[in-house]
């Protein structure tokens, strides 16, 4: 069974990352293993308080903690806990505890709220950007607007070069809940006909009735950010996938406003992002 880690500090803001394991539970029977790091024993190193004598923290009282606060989402979006598990870790570094979580209990995939003005502004921070670099595991990317709804449509944006190896995982995932791929290709010069034979060339041989494709063409004077959010706000997607380079250059690059007037990528649709 496949299993998630979804990570929460407790917070309001980590409640969208929750809702949406919820429900891709609900759909698919995932495992989901609820995750908290405490890192509020910690003391400051360079204070006249020592260590000696200290109480070791009280999992015990921060797992209750934990477990009301899933068994209340749960009630809030109407379904039941089914095959769900509980972890506390004490630790200072939080991406290592969740790494080292999800190795042990062998997760397929870690699941994690944004806090920012924003989806990618939050995976451009040191904090997310760390767990692409570092993590072996995708990551599903919750931000804070999202409004739960039953998943059906995964948006694909692809530059085409690694096709091959990425649409059978995206396929993997998407066949667990029965969704459509839409994959979307940005092109400047999509009505050359090389460029046009190369494409339908693709579209010919991964298309299908769960798979389609759309080749637009790109507007030098608009980013490709921009591109990105119309299409999502059109077709409004389930969950939009993407394959993060290890050099963070092409996040940067990617979603680099070409215009001051252009603002951050942002969007309430949940991200699956995987590690080239």
């Amino acid at each position: 069974m496949k299993k998630i880690l979804v990570t929460t500090d407790l917070s309001y803001s980590s409640k969208v990352a929750v809702r949406f394991a919820i429900q891709l539970a609900s759909q698919i029977g995932y495992e989901l293993t609820f995750l908290y790091v405490n890192t509020s024993f910690i003391i400051d190193p360079f204070s006249a308080v020592t260590f000696v004598g200290l109480p070791e923290p009280d999992n015990k009282e921060q797992e209750q903690a934990l477990i009301k606060f899933i068994h209340t989402l749960y009630r809030q979006t109407n379904k039941e806990p089914v095959k769900t598990s509980y972890i506390v870790e004490n630790k200072l570094d939080v991406n290592e505890a969740i790494l080292d979580c999800a190795k042990r209990i062998k997760a397929d995939y870690i699941c994690m709220s944004t806090r920012g003005g924003g989806l990618v502004n939050k995976l451009l921070g040191s904090h997310t950007t760390r767990m692409l670099h570092d993590s072996p595991v995708p990551l599903l990317v919750v931000p804070r607007h999202y409004r739960i709804k039953k998943l059906s449509t995964v948006f694909y944006p692809s530059d085409l070069e690694n096709i091959e190896h990425e649409l059978p995982l995206i396929k993997k995932f998407a066949a667990t809940f029965d969704a459509s791929i839409a994959v979307y290709h940005y092109d400047f010069f999509t009505e050359e006909e090389e460029v046009n034979k190369k494409l339908n060339k693709i579209e010919h041989k991964f298309k299908s009735e769960k798979i389609s494709f759309h080749f637009k063409k790109l507007n030098p004077e608009v980013s490709l950010l921009r591109h990105l959010q119309v299409d999502i706000m059109t077709i409004k997607p389930s969950i939009i996938t993407m394959f993060a380079k290890e050099n963070r250059n092409w996040l940067e690059q990617l979603f680099q406003p070409l215009k001051t007037s252009e603002k951050g990528f942002n969007t309430r649709t949940p991200m699956l992002v995987f590690k080239k």
